[in-house]
């Protein structure tokens, strides 16, 4: 069996507003690639998604990325949009 591995595209946008909620925020953003793993003359597809890791407090806040569209903190199950973020960034904030 033979895999192919491809970078998987980035809205822009998406990074962009992330970019912008963690300076006005004074937070570090860490970005690292998705990839699409494709199982060669079949259907098959294993995407890596996106990942931003946000570091406040010594506390790291992992938002993933699978289809350019939706950010989901640590796994599929929690959406999360930009006001939201700014208010988990600001609780872990004031708990210290």
């Amino acid at each position: 069996m033979k895999f192919s591995k491809e970078v998987m595209p980035l809205n822009k946008n998406i990074y962009n507003k992330l970019n912008n909620i963690c300076v006005f925020n004074n937070v570090k953003l860490e970005f690292k690639n998705g990839f699409i793993f494709k199982v060669e003359k079949t259907n098959v597809n294993f995407i890596e998604p996106h990942r931003f890791i946000i570091k406040v407090n010594d506390i790291y806040l992992v938002l993933l990325c699978y289809d350019n569209l939706n950010l989901y903190l640590y796994n599929k199950n929690i959406v999360i949009n930009a006001p939201m973020l700014k208010k988990l960034i600001n609780a872990i904030r004031n708990m210290g």
